[in-house]
């Protein structure tokens, strides 16, 4: 029996082992194709250039192609365009996607490969080499973020429309672009309303595409909602669509707000077909329509700096119209209790700008680090809120201990003069604290001892020196020769799972984005815990928006570089996230944006409270991404 059992156990593992070698590596050959082309493949910073990515296959194909990430390039959609087609019973089409990139910086480039997912398998274009040189004379390098909500604005030349024909000229005062800002001469944090507006009197073919102007040297803030109404010049009535923003600047001196952009497609009046039945008019009835790029005009403000002279000693940068409060969690504590004293600072400007106020000696109190948090509120033309400092003490000695006044300074532009507010003392009654109860210290103590000592107690046990002792265990049975026949068809089988995988991640960069996001988030946040030990605020910020932004593309399968944090939030609306960690995220989108384009001093606790918030989101995110 035992014979036979031994021989039927090496013809199962020899049969594995002819199984998995005789497995064919390929089930199913390719039954569509991408290519992507780029014109030209050689041009100057700045200057645009075209990629064209092909999709054909005999199926009905609606896939989107995902682009790589693209750090030293500015990507704008450019359109499509889709040609399908049923001949005896045979399905085929063809899709045309084209993007506009500008080039940021000089050098060598891969682009690619460009991937797409069909069926679950991935297919993916051959890598381009590009080449750009120095920038074209007159050319400004692309500038810093100006809004969180927006994608990365750049300053950079207007895009040809190609050539202007009957069309164009005809239409030339049907459709266009302005902007406009409520003053050109302001303060450093005075607010400047910034308003776009679109006029149009004939219908648009496609979604519009805007982008929004270069505000470098400002900090910007939306003010919703986007507007819609119907106005008349020179006696025709036009479509007006407007959005506004709130723009701080955060520098002094003459700053240019960039023209903003915007893309649509109009009908193309360019022919008259008179002929019905001709095949111009089909083209004519089933096109896109012309398109057309809108660029309205750079504006320059002049930004004064804050007055040096009459600066009260506590203003520490605050502009704006505010007010103060400020109080104690409680009237009555123990000594060593913790109290948290609260200063409150509301009113109108810039609400992540307000600096922390200068609080006065605290004698009796032992304080630690203040903790600050904010609300922002937009209501009509203005930016409004309260920012909050919560500073915990603990009280040393008994009695009643007073928090002399507190006064914050900040200027007003309007009146453009120093303002003071300021809250009456604060009172705090302190009681003893409970005495300690003593630990015993047992054996440390002889029995008789100087006067007013004495034994306060005996705890010590004698330790148990006898051990049971157990019978051996018997032996394992021989398990040498079962090890030894299965040993080899688990490996195969090993081998072919890592394999499989290994093919998998070389062939499906997206995949291998979502298994590697974790780490890549990890090493990200390494890098933040270090730069907050250094005191580094303006890396540890970069560090946390790169973990938070670069684990969420990797997680969705979208560019690093393309996606921008409102996509990211409606995605994760899409997938079922609650308001209230939606609304999480992008506060703490806000924060990072601020701290790494508008710096200001930092506290060592809210950075790290910040880099708690980011963990606690990404693993509540993980979770919803991972279903």
């Amino acid at each position: 029996m035992r014979h036979l059992f031994w021989e039927s156990l090496l013809k199962i593992s020899i049969g594995l082992a002819v199984l998995l070698f005789n497995q064919p590596l390929l089930t199913s050959a390719q039954d569509i194709s991408i290519k992507a082309v780029v014109k030209p493949k050689q041009a100057s910073v700045g200057r645009h250039i075209q990629l064209v990515v092909a999709i054909e296959g005999k199926a009905n194909l609606r896939n989107v192609p995902q682009l790589p990430d693209l750090p030293d390039f500015q990507v704008y959609g450019g359109g499509r365009s889709s040609n399908f087609s049923f001949i005896n019973g045979q399905v085929s089409s063809t899709l045309q996607f084209t993007y506009v990139m500008v080039p940021k910086r000089a050098g060598q480039f891969t682009l690619g490969p460009i991937s797409i997912e069909y069926k679950g398998k991935t297919y993916s274009t051959q890598p381009i080499q590009m080449t750009v040189t120095g920038a074209a004379q007159g050319f400004t390098p692309p500038g810093r973020p100006g809004s969180v909500q927006r994608s990365q604005p750049q300053a950079r030349s207007r895009p040809q429309a190609g050539p202007p024909g009957d069309a164009a000229q005809k239409e030339n005062k049907a459709i266009f672009v302005t902007t406009t800002v409520d003053r050109r001469s302001v303060y450093v944090n005075e607010p400047v309303i910034l308003t776009f507006r679109w006029y149009s009197r004939i219908p648009a073919l496609s979604q519009p595409q805007y982008t929004a102007p270069d505000t470098s040297g400002f900090w910007a803030e939306d003010l919703p909602p986007q507007r819609e109404y119907m106005t008349h010049i020179e006696g025709r009535e036009y479509k007006v669509i407007e959005i506004r923003q709130v723009l701080f600047p955060t520098t002094s001196g003459k700053l240019t707000i960039g023209p903003a952009e915007l893309t649509v497609h109009i009908q193309d009046f360019q022919r008259k077909i008179r002929d019905p039945f001709s095949d111009s008019f089909f083209r004519n009835f089933f096109s896109t329509g012309q398109r057309v790029n809108l660029q309205s005009k750079p504006i320059t403000m002049q930004v004064q700096p804050v007055p040096a002279t009459k600066r009260p000693r506590d203003f520490t940068g605050t502009v704006g119209k505010w007010s103060l409060s400020a109080g104690l969690d409680r009237t009555e504590a123990k000594v060593g209790e913790a109290v948290t004293l609260e200063v409150r600072i509301f009113g109108q400007g810039n609400v992540k700008s307000v600096g922390k106020p200068r609080l006065p000696p605290l004698t009796g109190f032992k304080v630690y680090e203040t903790i600050s948090s904010s609300e922002v509120q937009k209501k009509a033309d203005t930016i409004q809120g309260v920012k909050i400092y919560r500073t915990l003490l603990r009280p040393e000695v008994t009695g009643t201990l007073s928090i002399p006044p507190i006064t914050y300074s900040y200027f007003n532009p309007r009146r453009k003069k120093f303002e003071q507010v300021k809250v009456p003392s604060l009172h705090l009654k302190v009681l003893p604290g409970e005495v300690p109860t003593l630990v015993p210290v047992v054996g440390a103590l002889p029995q008789t001892t100087g006067a007013g000592v004495k034994i306060i107690a005996q705890d010590i046990r004698y330790l148990k020196t006898e051990i049971p002792l157990h019978p051996e265990a018997p032996p394992l049975p021989p398990l040498f020769w079962i090890a030894g026949f299965l040993f080899p068809p688990l490996g195969l089988l090993g081998f072919r799972a890592w394999q499989k995988q290994r093919d998998r991640l070389a062939a499906d960069p997206r995949y291998a984005r979502k298994i590697t996001a974790g780490r890549s988030a990890q090493r990200a946040l390494k890098q933040a815990s270090s730069a907050r030990l250094r005191h580094d605020a303006k890396e540890f910020y970069a560090a946390l928006a790169q973990a938070l932004i670069g684990y969420l593309a990797d997680e969705m399968g979208a560019s690093r570089s393309g996606i921008t944090q409102r996509e990211i939030l409606w995605q994760l609306h899409k997938r079922g996230a609650k308001e209230q960690l939606i609304t999480e995220l992008s506060e703490l989108f806000d924060e990072t944006d601020f701290a790494r384009f508008a710096p200001s001093e930092r506290e060592s606790a809210a950075m790290a409270a910040d880099e708690q918030k980011a963990i606690e989101l990404l693993t509540q995110l993980g979770r919803i991404l991972s279903k």
